[in-house]
């Protein structure tokens, strides 16, 4: 498989023409509605943490090069890049400076979508660390596209306050490196190997990050919507 073949899954979903994120971007949701899609994000990065922890281990036993760029994304994604802060605590951060208080987030629910996206990401994971690592990096290469304008909508539009929400500033360049360690495991021999499923893994990870952003759609709507990618 090469970069382009396993880029190319974006098609199917390519979520910059999600409906979650053209309404965010038009300025078509509420303040409180982006902070009930940003619970969804919140519980789905918490989840994903254990997705990515096990993948790091599991890639221990299976190749040393490929573990290390593993696990060079894990602590970056679940620990904080040069000891701050998580994905997930950064989004914690931004919820609760704007009003959702600690309790309501402990008794927060996934939403259908989330949930499917959540049950489909786990399921990613459980298939092997490469399927895992290449599914995130191929959605992480383009979800770093993104981030520079739901960084743009967040304070220009919608007012929050950008220390408030460092996690789409953040993870512009980030995942923009997660997605190249990922893509860089393409020429070794074990993905040559299993570039059929590994292809499938990615199809899955697309659809997956889909489901996710119905999820958080679902939550700021009250409607319990699926986009078909069209």
């Amino acid at each position: 498989m090469q970069r382009e073949e396993a880029l190319a899954f974006y098609q199917l979903f390519p979520f910059h023409r999600h409906p979650l994120w053209k309404a965010v971007i038009s300025g078509s949701l509420s303040r409180e509605q982006i902070l009930l899609a940003e619970i969804q994000h919140y519980l789905r990065s918490e989840i994903g943490k254990i997705f990515r922890e096990h993948s790091a281990i599991a890639a221990k036993h299976l190749d040393d090069e490929i573990y290390n760029l593993l696990y060079q994304t894990v602590v970056e994604e679940c620990y904080g890049s040069d000891g701050g802060p998580s994905h997930a605590e950064l989004i914690k951060q931004f919820l609760l400076a704007n009003g959702v208080a600690e309790a309501d987030l402990r008794r927060a629910i996934s939403t259908p979508g989330n949930a499917a996206a959540i049950a489909l990401y786990k399921d990613i994971a459980d298939r092997g660390p490469l399927h895992h690592m290449l599914g995130a990096g191929c959605v992480e290469y383009y979800y770093s596209q993104l981030c520079p304008q739901i960084y743009a909508a967040y304070t220009d539009i919608y007012g929050f306050k950008p220390e408030s929400f460092e996690t789409y500033q953040l993870h512009g360049p980030m995942d923009e490196i997660h997605g190249e360690r990922a893509l860089e495991t393409l020429q070794t021999p074990i993905v040559q190997a299993l570039s059929k499923e590994l292809g499938l893994a990615i199809r899955d990870a697309f659809v997956a990050t889909s489901l996710h952003y119905d999820g958080m759609l679902q939550a700021a709507t009250n409607l319990n919507s699926y986009w078909d990618g069209k």
